[in-house]
C-alpha cells in the first residue's frame, strides 16, 4: 500500500515533469487543489492559493492523488498542515520556514490557549500556531504574514481546519498603525516563531511601537507581542540566543521590561537541533503575561535535552516522535508548577514542598521547592550509605536565607528501586550476549551511585525520571528545571540564558558497569552502521571484498510516468554514461560513470539550463541517479557529479539484505 510520501512524490513529480520546481509555490498549488476537492471557496481574492497555469500538468491524477493520502493522513486539514507544508527541503530566503508541529503543541500548552482567548500570531507562515488547539474558537482569530505566499497557506489551513480567523497579507508593524479597529485591539493569547536576524524599518518600528527596537525583526515583533497583549494576557515567543544576553540597548531594555513590568513565566531552551532541517540555530522560548509580578515571583528555566527526534537535518517531522522526549515532563510539570503540595517533608514543621509529576500513569518526575527557604544542594543516591538499605532518594540541603542554618533531607524514590538494567537491554537488544558472571553483576548492583544534581541556590527544582536515548541511563534522574526570584536575574544583570541558572555537575563514585558499557557500545555501532548504509550511493565508498566491483548497473530500473521530449533526450544522453568492465573476456558488463550538470549544457552556452537541472532533479527523486562527491585533489573542496543507480545501490527488503551481499542493520 502507498505511503503518504509515495503519494506526495508522485504528485511532486507531476508538477516538475511541466517545469514547476519552487517548492513553495508547489505547495501553493496543493493548497488549492485541496480546497477544491473538498468544496471550499476563498471569499478574499488576495488571499486564494493560485492553481497552475500550465495546460499539460494532469490535474485530474493530482487531485486524485491527494484525495488518497488524505484518507491516509486523515483529512485533507491533516495532510496540508502536518505533511504537505514539510515537503520544504530548506529555510526560504528571509527565514521562512513551518514551525515544528510538536513545537507548536508544546507552546500551545505552555500558553494554555483556550476557546474564549482572543488569539494572535503576527508572523502566521502556514497558520501552524493558528490551527493547533481547538478548533470550537470563540474568541478573536488573528494571523498576520508579510509574505503573501506563506499568507495564502495561513488563510487554506485555516479553511481546512474550519476556522474562523482573519489573515492579512501586511507588514505587521504597520497593519496596527493603519486599521483603527486594530490598533485598539488586543489579544488574549500571542505565540509567534518571528524571523531571526531579519532587518527591519527601525524608523516604523519605532512609529509603531513607541519605544526604539533597533532593526532586528525578533527584537521589534517581540516588543510588539508584548504590546499587544490584554491585561493578564500571556504570550510565547520563540528567540535566538543573542536575544537572551545581548548587551545592545533595544535588547537589555527589552528584558527590563519582561522582568520588572511584566511577568517573565519561563524561559526554555530546546534542543539545538529542535527545527532541524530548517534551522541549525539554538531557539529559546519566552513565556510571559502582561502583569507587574511581585518580588517573590518565580520565574522557571527550562533546558530541554530531547524532544523526541534524532538529531541532524536527517529528522523527519512528519512522522510521530518515536524517540525519548523531554516535552511530556515539561508540560506536565509546567501544568501543576502553581499546584497545591503532594508532600510536606518533615511532617512536622515542614522544610520542603514535594510534586509528583505524571504522565497520567506513572511518576516521570519531581518538583521540589523550599518553603520560605532556598535549595542548595541536591544529590540522588542508589541506596542509604548509613543504613545500607537499598533504595533511591534524594539528598536535599536546603539554606535559610537571613541566617544561613542548613537543613538536610532526604526524599525516598522508592518507585525506582524496581529497574532492572539487564531486561531493559535484553527486551531492546535481543542478540545483546554477555560473559559477565552472576555474581558479578549482583555485586554491582550494590555499588552506591552518586550524582550530583544541584549545587547553587535556587527557589525549586523540576528533576525528570524519564529515559534517556542510551539504554544505560534509563531512569536516571536529569535536573531540567530551576526556579529562581526576581533578584536572582538582577544579580545576573537580566542574563536570560537556562545555562546561567542550570548549572548541573555530574560525579560519581563508580564507573558504569560492564554490561552497561557493553550495551552502549553494541547501540553506538549499531546506530554507525545504520548510518554508513544510508550514505551507500551518495558517497562513493572504498571497495568491499563481497561485492562486484565496479558495481553493474542496475538495468530494470526505468522512469515512470509520462517524460515529455526534453527529459527523455536528457534520459537518454544519462544512459550514455557508462563504462564497460573487462571480466577476464567472458562476462564483460557496463557501470555507472561519473557525470556533471555542466555535461547536458547546449551549444550556446556552458551553464546547465533549468530544464536540465529539473530533470536531472526528477531523476534523482525517482531513484534513477545518485549524486556522487568526490574531493579535488587539489584544492579539496568537495565536487559534485551524478550517475545512474547500479546493483550496489539497491535494498532487497524481502530477505534483508543488501544486494551487495551484506547484511541489513
Amino acid at each position: 500500500m502507498a505511503t503518504i510520501r509515495d503519494l506526495l512524490n508522485q504528485v511532486w513529480s507531476e508538477f516538475r515533469k511541466v517545469g514547476i520546481s519552487y517548492d513553495l509555490a508547489i505547495i501553493e498549488h496543493i493548497a488549492a487543489f485541496l480546497l477544491e476537492i473538498n468544496g471550499l471557496e476563498s471569499f478574499k481574492e488576495e488571499l486564494q492559493a493560485r492553481k497552475p497555469s500550465q495546460a499539460n500538468l494532469d490535474t485530474e491524477k493530482i487531485k486524485q492523488l491527494l484525495s488518497e493520502a488524505a484518507n491516509i493522513a486523515g483529512g485533507a486539514a491533516k495532510l496540508l498542515d502536518s505533511h504537505i507544508v514539510f515537503s520544504l527541503p530548506n529555510m526560504l530566503p528571509g527565514g521562512g520556514y513551518p514551525t515544528p508541529r510538536h513545537i507548536v503543541k508544546t507552546m500551545a500548552c505552555l500558553a494554555k490557549v483556550e476557546p474564549a482567548h482572543s488569539l494572535a500570531d503576527i508572523t502566521c507562515g502556514s497558520g501552524g500556531l493558528l490551527v493547533n488547539h481547538s478548533n470550537e474558537r470563540q474568541g478573536m482569530t488573528l494571523g498576520v504574514d508579510i509574505s503573501s505566499e506563506w499568507a495564502k497557506l495561513a488563510y487554506a489551513n485555516i479553511q481546512l481546519h474550519g476556522l474562523n480567523a482573519r489573515i492579512l497579507h501586511h507588514n505587521a508593524l504597520s497593519v496596527f498603525l493603519q486599521e483603527e479597529k486594530l490598533e485598539k485591539t488586543n489579544f488574549d493569547r500571542i505565540l509567534i516563531n518571528p524571523p531571526f536576524g531579519a532587518k527591519i524599518d527601525a524608523n516604523l518600528a519605532e512609529r509603531s511601537l513607541g519605544q526604539k527596537v533597533g532593526s532586528r525583526s525578533e527584537t521589534a515583533l517581540l516588543a510588539l507581542a508584548l504590546q499587544k497583549l490584554t491585561p493578564n494576557g500571556r504570550a510565547a515567543v520563540l528567540a535566538p540566543s543573542g536575544l537572551l544576553f545581548s548587551n545592545s540597548t533595544a535588547e537589555a531594555s527589552l528584558r527590563h521590561q519582561l522582568v520588572d513590568e511584566n511577568s517573565l513565566e519561563a524561559v526554555i531552551s530546546f534542543p539545538k537541533d529542535a527545527f532541524q532541517p530548517y534551522s541549525p540555530l539554538q531557539t529559546h522560548l519566552l513565556l510571559f503575561s502582561k502583569i507587574e509580578s511581585s518580588e517573590k515571583h518565580l520565574t522557571w528555566f527550562f533546558q530541554v535535552e530531547q524532544d523526541g527526534y534524532p538529531a541532524g537535518r536527517g529528522r523527519d517531522l512528519t512522522q510521530e516522535a518515536s524517540q525519548p522526549s523531554d516535552l511530556p515532563f515539561l508540560e506536565a510539570a509546567w501544568t501543576i508548577r502553581n499546584s497545591e503540595f503532594d508532600g510536606l517533608l518533615p511532617d512536622e514543621n515542614p522544610q520542603i514542598g514535594i510534586k509528583w509529576v505524571t504522565d497520567g500513569k506513572t511518576v516521570i518526575g519531581i518538583i521540589c521547592q523550599g518553603i520560605d527557604k532556598n535549595l542548595a544542594n541536591i544529590k540522588y543516591q542508589t541506596f542509604d550509605s548509613q543504613t545500607s538499605q537499598k533504595y533511591p532518594h534524594l539528598l536535599v540541603e536546603l539554606v535559610v536565607a537571613s541566617s544561613q542554618q542548613r537543613i538536610h533531607l532526604q526524599i525516598p524514590l522508592d518507585f525506582l528501586k524496581s529497574y532492572d538494567l539487564n531486561e531493559e537491554i535484553k527486551a531492546e537488544e535481543e542478540e545483546v550476549e554477555t560473559d559477565i558472571a552472576i555474581e558479578q553483576e549482583q555485586a554491582e548492583k550494590n555499588v552506591n551511585q552518586v550524582i550530583q544534581l544541584l549545587s547553587h541556590q535556587v527557589k525549586a527544582v523540576a528533576i525528570s525520571f524519564s529515559p534517556q536515548n542510551q539504554i544505560a541511563d534509563i531512569n536516571q534522574p536529569r535536573l531540567l528545571g530551576v526556579a529562581v526570584a526576581k533578584s536572582a536575574i538582577h544579580e545576573q544583570a537580566y542574563d536570560l540564558r537556562p545555562e546561567i541558572y542550570i548549572r548541573t555537575e555530574t560525579e560519581s563514585n563508580t564507573i558504569e558497569s560492564p554490561t552497561a558499557l557493553l550495551a552502549k557500545i553494541y547501540r553506538n555501532q549499531r546506530q554507525l552502521a545504520q548510518r554508513i548504509d544510508s550514505l551507500f550511493g551518495h558517497l562513493e565508498s572504498p571497495p568491499i571484498a563481497t561485492q562486484k566491483l565496479p558495481s553493474p548497473i542496475q538495468e530494470e530500473i526505468q522512469p515512470f510516468g509520462n517524460l515529455n521530449q526534453e527529459q527523455i533526450r536528457i534520459w537518454q544522453k544519462v544512459c550514455e554514461k557508462t563504462e564497460i568492465v573487462n571480466d577476464n573476456g567472458i562476462n564483460d558488463y557496463h557501470t555507472a560513470a561519473l557525470f556533471t550538470l555542466e555535461e547536458f549544457s547546449t551549444a550556446d552556452t556552458d551553464e546547465a539550463t533549468d530544464v536540465t537541472r529539473s530533470t536531472i532533479d526528477l531523476l534523482e527523486r525517482m531513484g534513477l541517479i545518485v549524486p556522487v562527491t568526490i574531493p579535488d585533489p587539489k584544492t579539496n573542496e568537495p565536487l559534485l557529479f551524478y550517475r545512474r543507480v547500479t546493483q550496489r545501490d539497491i535494498w532487497d527488503l524481502d530477505s534483508g539484505t543488501l544486494n551487495s551481499g551484506e547484511q541489513s542493520k
